[in-house]
């Protein structure tokens, strides 16, 4: 038995196998597109339910105090609530 002979043939076998191997993960890869993709189950999960509608969504919070007692809120804020937030100071709001 030819020891050579049969380790090439061995070798040769495994090459054709693995590149084979690689071709369908690729295929596999391409047809599933990026649903195994944790980004996509995130923005999927993200993403608001048809019967959710715009004024769903809470008001822009405070993101601080001054020190005269005014709110602070973020400058992505287009419109802050007309009512004092709960758990401030009456005396805050009021004393202007």
């Amino acid at each position: 038995m030819n020891f050579s002979a049969l380790f090439h043939q061995f070798a040769t076998w495994s090459f054709r196998a693995a590149i084979l191997g690689g071709l369908l993960g690729v295929v596999y890869l391409a047809m599933r597109g990026d649903a195994d993709m944790p980004g996509a189950r995130l923005v999927a999960s993200q993403a608001g339910t048809p019967n959710t509608q715009v004024g769903d969504f809470a008001p822009c919070q405070p993101i601080g105090q001054t020190a005269d007692g005014e709110l602070v809120y973020s400058m992505d804020c287009e419109q802050t609530p007309a009512e004092p937030v709960a758990g401030t100071p009456a005396s805050a709001t009021s004393a202007k």
